[in-house]
Protein backbone atom coordinates (compact mmCIF):
# COMPACT_ATOMS: atom_id res chain seq x y z
CA UNK A 1 0.00 0.00 0.00
CA UNK A 2 2.97 2.57 0.53
CA UNK A 3 4.27 1.45 -2.27
CA UNK A 4 1.35 2.34 -4.23
CA UNK A 5 0.81 5.43 -2.56
CA UNK A 6 4.16 6.85 -3.59
CA UNK A 7 3.71 5.96 -7.35
CA UNK A 8 0.21 7.75 -7.55
CA UNK A 9 2.09 10.78 -5.85
CA UNK A 10 4.81 10.29 -8.52
CA UNK A 11 2.76 10.37 -10.97
CA UNK A 12 0.45 13.46 -9.88
CA UNK A 13 4.07 15.35 -9.50
CA UNK A 14 4.43 14.90 -13.50
CA UNK A 15 1.59 16.36 -13.81
CA UNK A 16 2.35 19.24 -11.49
CA UNK A 17 5.48 20.53 -12.38
CA UNK A 18 4.85 21.29 -15.60
CA UNK A 19 6.52 24.76 -16.80
CA UNK A 20 4.51 27.81 -16.19
CA UNK A 21 4.21 28.18 -20.32
CA UNK A 22 2.46 25.44 -20.65
CA UNK A 23 -0.27 27.56 -18.38
CA UNK A 24 -0.45 30.03 -21.32
CA UNK A 25 -0.40 27.56 -23.82
CA UNK A 26 -2.58 26.10 -22.30
CA UNK A 27 -4.67 29.65 -21.83
CA UNK A 28 -4.21 30.72 -25.84
CA UNK A 29 -5.71 27.47 -27.15
CA UNK A 30 -8.80 27.61 -24.92
CA UNK A 31 -11.96 27.14 -26.22
CA UNK A 32 -15.68 27.83 -24.85
CA UNK A 33 -16.25 24.96 -22.84
CA UNK A 34 -20.15 25.50 -22.90
CA UNK A 35 -22.22 23.51 -25.73
CA UNK A 36 -22.70 25.96 -28.78
CA UNK A 37 -26.08 24.72 -29.34
CA UNK A 38 -27.00 25.94 -25.46
CA UNK A 39 -25.70 29.10 -26.40
CA UNK A 40 -27.58 29.37 -29.60
CA UNK A 41 -30.99 28.62 -28.36
CA UNK A 42 -29.96 31.28 -25.63
CA UNK A 43 -29.18 34.06 -27.60
CA UNK A 44 -32.42 33.28 -30.00
CA UNK A 45 -34.52 35.88 -30.71
CA UNK A 46 -37.52 35.35 -28.11
CA UNK A 47 -41.04 36.30 -29.26
CA UNK A 48 -41.48 39.30 -26.07
CA UNK A 49 -38.47 40.73 -28.21
CA UNK A 50 -40.05 40.78 -31.69
CA UNK A 51 -43.12 42.15 -30.44
CA UNK A 52 -42.17 45.38 -28.49
CA UNK A 53 -41.98 48.22 -30.60
CA UNK A 54 -41.23 50.86 -28.21
CA UNK A 55 -37.89 50.96 -26.79
CA UNK A 56 -35.77 53.39 -24.29
CA UNK A 57 -31.92 53.86 -24.43
CA UNK A 58 -31.60 51.48 -21.20
CA UNK A 59 -34.15 48.63 -22.51
CA UNK A 60 -32.10 48.39 -25.87
CA UNK A 61 -28.88 48.18 -24.01
CA UNK A 62 -30.45 45.42 -22.17
CA UNK A 63 -31.79 43.56 -25.07
CA UNK A 64 -28.28 43.57 -26.68
CA UNK A 65 -26.70 42.68 -23.28
CA UNK A 66 -28.86 39.64 -23.11
CA UNK A 67 -28.64 38.36 -26.49
CA UNK A 68 -25.00 39.40 -27.56
CA UNK A 69 -23.33 36.30 -28.58
CA UNK A 70 -19.63 37.90 -28.13
CA UNK A 71 -20.84 38.53 -24.47
CA UNK A 72 -21.98 34.88 -24.01
CA UNK A 73 -18.23 33.60 -25.05
CA UNK A 74 -16.79 36.06 -22.86
CA UNK A 75 -18.73 34.54 -19.73
CA UNK A 76 -17.81 31.16 -20.98
CA UNK A 77 -13.94 32.15 -20.83
CA UNK A 78 -14.40 34.01 -17.53
CA UNK A 79 -16.05 30.60 -15.98
CA UNK A 80 -13.15 28.44 -17.63
CA UNK A 81 -10.59 30.71 -15.47
CA UNK A 82 -12.68 29.83 -12.00
CA UNK A 83 -11.90 26.35 -12.92
CA UNK A 84 -7.85 27.28 -13.98
CA UNK A 85 -7.78 28.58 -10.54
CA UNK A 86 -9.32 25.72 -8.76
CA UNK A 87 -7.22 23.47 -10.37
CA UNK A 88 -3.95 25.21 -9.81
CA UNK A 89 -4.84 25.25 -6.28
CA UNK A 90 -5.66 21.62 -5.87
CA UNK A 91 -1.80 21.14 -8.15
CA UNK A 92 -0.93 23.78 -5.25
CA UNK A 93 -2.54 21.45 -2.05
CA UNK A 94 -1.08 18.61 -4.05
CA UNK A 95 2.48 19.92 -3.42
CA UNK A 96 2.36 21.26 -0.10
CA UNK A 97 0.93 17.24 0.94
CA UNK A 98 3.95 16.03 -0.07
CA UNK A 99 6.17 18.48 1.37
CA UNK A 100 4.29 17.45 4.55
CA UNK A 101 4.43 13.52 4.29
CA UNK A 102 7.48 12.35 5.82
CA UNK A 103 8.26 9.21 3.69
CA UNK A 104 6.98 10.50 -0.17
CA UNK A 105 9.06 13.95 0.17
CA UNK A 106 12.44 11.48 0.14
CA UNK A 107 10.96 10.08 -3.36
CA UNK A 108 10.21 13.85 -4.40
CA UNK A 109 12.86 16.34 -3.99
CA UNK A 110 11.45 18.60 -6.77
CA UNK A 111 8.46 19.30 -4.85
CA UNK A 112 10.87 21.35 -2.74
CA UNK A 113 12.61 22.61 -6.15
CA UNK A 114 11.78 25.68 -7.57
CA UNK A 115 9.87 24.61 -10.37
CA UNK A 116 8.05 22.83 -7.32
CA UNK A 117 7.46 26.38 -5.79
CA UNK A 118 6.36 27.51 -9.22
CA UNK A 119 3.39 25.15 -8.94
CA UNK A 120 2.65 26.27 -4.91
CA UNK A 121 3.04 29.35 -4.96
CA UNK A 122 3.40 31.15 -8.30
CA UNK A 123 0.41 29.15 -10.28
CA UNK A 124 -2.22 29.97 -7.97
CA UNK A 125 -1.18 33.27 -8.37
CA UNK A 126 -0.90 33.69 -11.75
CA UNK A 127 -4.50 31.43 -12.55
CA UNK A 128 -6.00 34.35 -9.96
CA UNK A 129 -4.65 37.19 -11.61
CA UNK A 130 -6.06 35.86 -14.82
CA UNK A 131 -9.55 35.14 -13.44
CA UNK A 132 -9.54 38.87 -12.28
CA UNK A 133 -8.37 39.68 -15.72
CA UNK A 134 -11.45 37.78 -17.24
CA UNK A 135 -14.28 39.41 -15.15
CA UNK A 136 -12.60 42.65 -15.48
CA UNK A 137 -12.67 42.60 -19.55
CA UNK A 138 -16.48 40.52 -19.38
CA UNK A 139 -17.33 43.96 -17.78
CA UNK A 140 -15.47 46.10 -20.35
CA UNK A 141 -16.66 43.86 -22.94
CA UNK A 142 -20.24 44.81 -21.68
CA UNK A 143 -19.52 48.49 -21.23
CA UNK A 144 -18.07 48.68 -24.94
CA UNK A 145 -21.77 47.20 -26.03
CA UNK A 146 -23.48 49.88 -24.22
CA UNK A 147 -21.49 52.51 -25.97
CA UNK A 148 -21.85 50.79 -29.74
CA UNK A 149 -25.96 50.86 -28.54
CA UNK A 150 -25.80 54.12 -27.43
CA UNK A 151 -24.34 55.55 -30.63
CA UNK A 152 -26.55 52.96 -33.08
CA UNK A 153 -29.52 54.23 -31.00
CA UNK A 154 -27.84 57.67 -31.07
CA UNK A 155 -27.89 57.24 -34.97
CA UNK A 156 -31.43 56.50 -35.30
CA UNK A 157 -32.40 59.79 -33.53
CA UNK A 158 -30.08 61.74 -35.78
CA UNK A 159 -31.70 60.22 -38.96
CA UNK A 160 -35.48 60.85 -37.67
CA UNK A 161 -34.55 64.71 -37.18
CA UNK A 162 -32.67 64.78 -40.36
CA UNK A 163 -35.95 63.28 -42.13
CA UNK A 164 -37.73 65.94 -40.84
CA UNK A 165 -35.83 68.55 -41.19
CA UNK A 166 -35.96 67.44 -45.16
CA UNK A 167 -39.78 67.23 -44.97
CA UNK A 168 -39.53 70.71 -43.65
CA UNK A 169 -37.50 71.60 -46.08
CA UNK A 170 -39.77 69.96 -48.94
CA UNK A 171 -42.60 71.62 -47.81
CA UNK A 172 -40.59 75.56 -47.72
CA UNK A 173 -39.43 74.62 -51.35
CA UNK A 174 -43.20 74.41 -52.49
CA UNK A 175 -44.45 77.05 -50.62
CA UNK A 176 -41.65 78.91 -52.69
CA UNK A 177 -42.75 77.09 -56.26
CA UNK A 178 -46.70 78.52 -55.54
CA UNK A 179 -44.78 82.02 -54.64
CA UNK A 180 -42.83 81.61 -57.94
CA UNK A 181 -45.77 80.57 -60.21
CA UNK A 182 -47.77 83.76 -58.93
CA UNK A 183 -45.16 86.02 -59.34
CA UNK A 184 -44.82 84.55 -63.09
CA UNK A 185 -48.56 84.96 -63.29
CA UNK A 186 -48.96 88.07 -62.69
CA UNK A 187 -46.04 89.39 -64.47
CA UNK A 188 -43.56 89.89 -62.11
CA UNK A 189 -40.63 87.24 -62.16
CA UNK A 190 -39.50 85.58 -65.34
CA UNK A 191 -40.44 81.82 -66.57
CA UNK A 192 -36.26 81.03 -65.00
CA UNK A 193 -38.13 81.54 -61.50
CA UNK A 194 -40.75 79.00 -61.91
CA UNK A 195 -38.12 76.46 -63.01
CA UNK A 196 -35.71 77.23 -59.86
CA UNK A 197 -38.11 76.70 -57.91
CA UNK A 198 -39.68 73.46 -58.99
CA UNK A 199 -35.46 72.14 -59.57
CA UNK A 200 -35.52 72.92 -55.63
CA UNK A 201 -39.08 70.71 -54.76
CA UNK A 202 -37.39 67.85 -57.00
CA UNK A 203 -34.04 68.05 -54.87
CA UNK A 204 -35.93 68.15 -51.68
CA UNK A 205 -37.95 65.14 -52.62
CA UNK A 206 -34.85 63.57 -53.82
CA UNK A 207 -33.00 64.78 -50.08
CA UNK A 208 -36.43 63.27 -48.37
CA UNK A 209 -36.00 59.46 -49.83
CA UNK A 210 -32.29 60.13 -48.89
CA UNK A 211 -33.35 60.79 -45.16
CA UNK A 212 -36.27 57.98 -45.40
CA UNK A 213 -33.69 55.38 -46.69
CA UNK A 214 -30.76 56.61 -43.47
CA UNK A 215 -33.54 56.14 -41.36
CA UNK A 216 -34.27 52.88 -42.71
CA UNK A 217 -30.81 51.78 -42.44
CA UNK A 218 -30.16 53.11 -38.91
CA UNK A 219 -32.84 51.22 -37.25
CA UNK A 220 -31.94 48.08 -39.31
CA UNK A 221 -28.14 48.58 -37.63
CA UNK A 222 -30.15 49.21 -34.28
CA UNK A 223 -32.01 45.96 -34.55
CA UNK A 224 -29.12 43.81 -35.38
CA UNK A 225 -27.33 44.64 -32.25
CA UNK A 226 -30.03 44.06 -29.89
CA UNK A 227 -30.32 40.37 -31.71
CA UNK A 228 -33.69 41.19 -33.57
CA UNK A 229 -35.01 40.92 -36.77
CA UNK A 230 -33.29 43.73 -39.00
CA UNK A 231 -37.28 45.11 -40.25
CA UNK A 232 -38.67 44.77 -36.22
CA UNK A 233 -40.90 47.89 -35.74
CA UNK A 234 -38.82 50.27 -33.64
CA UNK A 235 -40.00 53.59 -31.71
CA UNK A 236 -37.37 55.19 -29.62
CA UNK A 237 -38.61 57.18 -26.30
CA UNK A 238 -35.47 58.70 -25.56
CA UNK A 239 -34.44 61.69 -27.06
CA UNK A 240 -30.99 63.43 -27.45
CA UNK A 241 -29.60 66.20 -24.77
CA UNK A 242 -29.78 69.12 -26.64
CA UNK A 243 -27.85 71.15 -24.11
CA UNK A 244 -24.42 70.03 -23.11
CA UNK A 245 -24.32 69.52 -19.04
CA UNK A 246 -21.45 70.26 -16.77
CA UNK A 247 -18.54 68.13 -17.58
CA UNK A 248 -16.74 66.58 -14.14
CA UNK A 249 -13.04 67.11 -12.89
CA UNK A 250 -10.91 65.94 -15.44
CA UNK A 251 -8.91 64.65 -12.65
CA UNK A 252 -11.64 62.89 -10.90
CA UNK A 253 -12.43 61.08 -14.08
CA UNK A 254 -8.33 59.99 -14.67
CA UNK A 255 -8.38 58.82 -11.46
CA UNK A 256 -11.50 56.67 -11.67
CA UNK A 257 -10.35 55.34 -15.00
CA UNK A 258 -7.17 53.95 -13.55
CA UNK A 259 -8.92 52.28 -10.12
CA UNK A 260 -11.52 50.72 -13.03
CA UNK A 261 -10.19 50.42 -16.14
CA UNK A 262 -9.58 46.49 -17.15
CA UNK A 263 -6.52 47.34 -19.25
CA UNK A 264 -4.66 48.70 -16.14
CA UNK A 265 -5.84 46.43 -13.77
CA UNK A 266 -4.48 43.15 -15.47
CA UNK A 267 -0.84 44.89 -15.89
CA UNK A 268 -0.88 45.49 -12.75
CA UNK A 269 -2.03 41.66 -11.52
CA UNK A 270 0.93 40.62 -13.65
CA UNK A 271 3.54 42.72 -12.17
CA UNK A 272 2.60 41.17 -9.04
CA UNK A 273 3.20 37.56 -10.32
CA UNK A 274 6.46 38.38 -11.80
CA UNK A 275 7.21 40.18 -8.96
CA UNK A 276 6.39 36.86 -6.63
CA UNK A 277 8.08 35.16 -9.32
CA UNK A 278 11.23 36.97 -8.95
CA UNK A 279 11.13 36.75 -4.99
CA UNK A 280 10.65 32.60 -5.59
CA UNK A 281 13.23 32.72 -8.19
CA UNK A 282 16.56 34.67 -5.44
CA UNK A 283 15.13 32.01 -2.78
CA UNK A 284 16.60 29.33 -5.06
CA UNK A 285 18.82 30.87 -6.99
CA UNK A 286 22.13 33.39 -6.85
CA UNK A 287 21.86 36.52 -8.14
CA UNK A 288 24.23 36.20 -10.77
CA UNK A 289 22.34 32.92 -12.11
CA UNK A 290 21.14 33.02 -15.25
CA UNK A 291 17.21 31.85 -14.04
CA UNK A 292 17.29 34.94 -11.57
CA UNK A 293 18.38 37.16 -14.36
CA UNK A 294 15.64 36.12 -16.84
CA UNK A 295 12.99 36.30 -13.70
CA UNK A 296 14.42 40.31 -13.12
CA UNK A 297 13.90 41.55 -16.33
CA UNK A 298 10.58 39.90 -16.09
CA UNK A 299 9.71 41.84 -13.72
CA UNK A 300 11.48 45.13 -14.81
CA UNK A 301 9.15 44.94 -18.23
CA UNK A 302 5.85 44.47 -15.53
CA UNK A 303 6.93 47.77 -14.48
CA UNK A 304 7.21 49.60 -17.52
CA UNK A 305 3.60 48.19 -18.54
CA UNK A 306 2.15 49.32 -15.93
CA UNK A 307 3.16 52.70 -16.39
CA UNK A 308 2.81 52.32 -20.04
CA UNK A 309 -0.96 51.29 -19.36
CA UNK A 310 -1.47 54.26 -16.57
CA UNK A 311 -0.21 56.41 -19.54
CA UNK A 312 -2.87 55.42 -22.40
CA UNK A 313 -5.70 55.73 -20.43
CA UNK A 314 -4.98 58.73 -18.24
CA UNK A 315 -4.12 60.46 -22.34
CA UNK A 316 -7.30 58.43 -23.39
CA UNK A 317 -9.41 60.01 -20.56
CA UNK A 318 -7.96 63.62 -20.74
CA UNK A 319 -8.32 63.29 -24.75
CA UNK A 320 -12.07 62.14 -24.25
CA UNK A 321 -12.94 65.10 -21.82
CA UNK A 322 -11.19 67.45 -24.32
CA UNK A 323 -13.43 66.50 -27.18
CA UNK A 324 -16.62 67.06 -24.68
CA UNK A 325 -15.71 70.08 -24.17
CA UNK A 326 -14.88 70.83 -28.16
CA UNK A 327 -18.70 69.01 -29.08
CA UNK A 328 -20.43 71.30 -26.37
CA UNK A 329 -18.81 74.32 -27.99
CA UNK A 330 -19.42 73.23 -31.45
CA UNK A 331 -23.12 72.28 -30.19
CA UNK A 332 -23.22 75.42 -29.56
CA UNK A 333 -21.54 77.38 -32.12
CA UNK A 334 -23.90 74.94 -34.59
CA UNK A 335 -27.30 75.99 -32.72
CA UNK A 336 -26.59 79.96 -33.21
CA UNK A 337 -25.64 78.93 -37.02
CA UNK A 338 -28.90 77.39 -37.46
CA UNK A 339 -31.06 80.15 -35.80
CA UNK A 340 -29.15 83.13 -37.74
CA UNK A 341 -29.92 80.84 -40.84
CA UNK A 342 -33.71 80.69 -40.13
CA UNK A 343 -33.93 84.62 -39.60
CA UNK A 344 -31.74 85.36 -43.25
CA UNK A 345 -34.16 82.86 -44.79
CA UNK A 346 -37.46 84.51 -43.22
CA UNK A 347 -36.02 88.28 -44.20
CA UNK A 348 -35.15 86.59 -47.61
CA UNK A 349 -38.52 85.42 -48.16
CA UNK A 350 -40.15 88.56 -47.05
CA UNK A 351 -37.91 90.89 -49.47
CA UNK A 352 -38.99 88.11 -52.34
CA UNK A 353 -42.51 89.10 -51.65
CA UNK A 354 -41.74 92.98 -51.48
CA UNK A 355 -39.91 92.52 -54.88
CA UNK A 356 -36.72 93.55 -53.30
CA UNK A 357 -34.96 89.58 -53.83
CA UNK A 358 -35.11 87.14 -56.30
CA UNK A 359 -36.07 83.69 -56.17
CA UNK A 360 -32.35 82.44 -56.38
CA UNK A 361 -31.70 84.35 -53.24
CA UNK A 362 -34.46 82.50 -51.68
CA UNK A 363 -33.65 79.33 -52.74
CA UNK A 364 -29.83 80.02 -51.18
CA UNK A 365 -31.16 80.91 -48.10
CA UNK A 366 -33.26 77.64 -47.74
CA UNK A 367 -30.39 75.59 -48.93
CA UNK A 368 -28.11 77.50 -46.28
CA UNK A 369 -30.57 76.94 -43.45
CA UNK A 370 -30.94 73.23 -44.60
CA UNK A 371 -27.26 73.05 -44.15
CA UNK A 372 -27.28 74.77 -40.68
CA UNK A 373 -29.87 72.34 -39.64
CA UNK A 374 -27.91 69.11 -40.52
CA UNK A 375 -24.91 70.89 -39.02
CA UNK A 376 -27.00 71.09 -35.86
CA UNK A 377 -27.96 67.52 -35.92
CA UNK A 378 -24.89 66.44 -36.52
CA UNK A 379 -23.55 68.59 -33.66
CA UNK A 380 -26.21 66.95 -31.56
CA UNK A 381 -25.46 63.65 -32.15
CA UNK A 382 -21.33 64.35 -31.41
CA UNK A 383 -22.07 65.68 -28.52
CA UNK A 384 -23.99 62.83 -26.94
CA UNK A 385 -21.75 60.25 -28.72
CA UNK A 386 -18.48 62.01 -26.98
CA UNK A 387 -20.26 62.67 -23.48
CA UNK A 388 -21.19 58.64 -23.50
CA UNK A 389 -17.44 57.61 -24.35
CA UNK A 390 -16.34 60.33 -21.93
CA UNK A 391 -18.19 58.22 -19.31
CA UNK A 392 -16.71 54.94 -20.55
CA UNK A 393 -13.29 55.75 -20.30
CA UNK A 394 -13.65 57.52 -17.05
CA UNK A 395 -14.98 53.50 -16.11
CA UNK A 396 -18.50 54.34 -15.51
CA UNK A 397 -20.28 51.35 -15.16
CA UNK A 398 -17.30 49.34 -13.90
CA UNK A 399 -17.58 49.94 -10.64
Amino acid sequence: MKNKKIIYFLAAVLCFLIPLAGFAESKARGDVSANTAEIANSVSESPEVEEKTSFSLEECINTALQNNINLKISWQEYEKTIVEREEAEFQAKKIEDIRDDKILRNYVPTAFSFEGAQVKDLAPKLKEANELIAKKNLALDEQNLRIEVEKAYFNVLKAQDNLKNAEVQLQRAKEQLKNAQESYKHGVVAKDSVLMAESAVASAEANKVSAEKNLQLAKMNLNKIMGRSLTAPLELTTTFTYTPAEVPDVEEMVKSALALRPEVISVREMKEVAELNCKLALKYYAENTFTYKKAKIELEKAILGVKEAEDQITLAVRSAHLTVKEAAEKLKSAEKAKEAAQEIYRITVLKYKSQVATMAEVLQAMENLRQAELLYTSAVFDYNVARAQLDNWAGKGLE
